[in-house]
């Protein structure tokens, strides 16, 4: 198979930069460079119509931390990633759930980190631009000019308002860093969480997060939240997960402390996670542990599409 000139520029770019990325990384590229001639199966289902007439709320999961959100009459998209790759590399297992050409609006768009799986350049030109596009404290030198409405760079507790959409960018425990080695002065910027309320319905989005009780526990007394989207991979799925990822045990004490209504997995089944374990895993693990505390009716458990 003969490479594009940007996939060779981009597979020295990554190698080069690997070896200051997190294990994770390094294990999520090298088992997709073993996959890079293959092609990516269909979703299991097709979201064929995306915007519906002025629901309560409305939840799809497009795949990995891609969701689609509807509140009554404002459409919300979370971390867009519509491309077969990450960073023109890491290959996804299975395509996303959405053609984004089916789309006519987005009112807003946010985006948790600057990692390549969540601040995808390729999928924000694929989205509608009429909207505001919410990027974390950090991440605006990291975005182009897409045409959107808006660009809202928001530091944690920071609130906008924009056309009857109240978003406030809220804690996560993540990493920083787009290519490595630029986390050295970053620090703790480029990442973060979102609350979106809409007359009187709230959603949490997570993004990409670890653990820490008393930063979900705040979040948690600040707003009531209907539902929250708390990745529940690529952590352990058998304790609650490091400083930068929660596996479902974790991802459970996160929507407790929350103390939200229902909670939407996610973040799993899309790209690999450090083994080639069942990508079911993390949801079969999380409604085990869900039905031991009989929380089963709490989780909204979603394929892709």
């Amino acid at each position: 198979m003969k490479l594009r000139p940007a996939t060779i520029v981009s597979l020295v770019i990554v190698l080069l930069t690997l070896s200051s990325c997190s294990s994770y990384v390094q294990r999520i590229v090298m088992q997709s460079l073993g996959r890079i001639g293959e092609s990516v199966p269909a979703p299991p289902h097709m979201i064929t119509t995306p915007i519906l007439q002025n629901p309560t709320l409305a939840v799809s999961w497009v795949g990995h931390a891609t969701v689609l959100i509807q509140i009554h009459d404002k459409v919300i998209m979370t971390d867009p990633f519509f491309t077969n790759t990450m960073g023109f590399v890491a290959k996804r297992f299975v395509k996303p759930g959405l053609d984004p050409t089916f789309l006519t609006r987005v009112d807003a768009t946010l985006i948790s980190h600057i990692h390549f799986d969540h601040f995808d350049y390729g999928s924000l030109n694929m989205l509608p631009q009429n909207g505001v596009l919410a990027v974390p404290e950090g991440a605006a030198e990291y975005t182009p000019d897409f045409g959107f409405k808006e660009v809202c760079e928001m530091k944690t507790w920071d609130v906008v308002e924009r056309d009857g959409i109240r978003i406030t960018a809220v804690p996560a425990l993540h990493f920083t860093g787009r290519y490595g080695f630029d986390a050295a002065w970053l620090g703790t910027l480029g990442y973060t969480g979102y609350v979106v309320e809409v007359d009187g319905t709230t959603v949490f989005f997570a993004g990409d997060t670890g653990y820490n009780p008393e930063l979900f526990k705040e979040i948690g007394k600040r707003f009531k939240i209907d539902l929250a989207m708390i990745p529940i991979a690529p952590g352990s799925m058998t304790g609650v997960g490091g400083r930068i990822h929660v596996g479902p045990a974790g991802a459970l004490m996160i929507y407790k402390d929350l103390g939200a209504k229902f909670m939407m997995p996610m973040h799993f089944g899309t790209l690999f996670y450090g083994s080639d374990a069942n990508p079911n895993e993390p949801i079969n693990r999380l409604r085990e542990l869900a039905a031991q505390e009989g929380l089963s009716d709490k989780i909204v458990g979603l394929e892709i599409g």
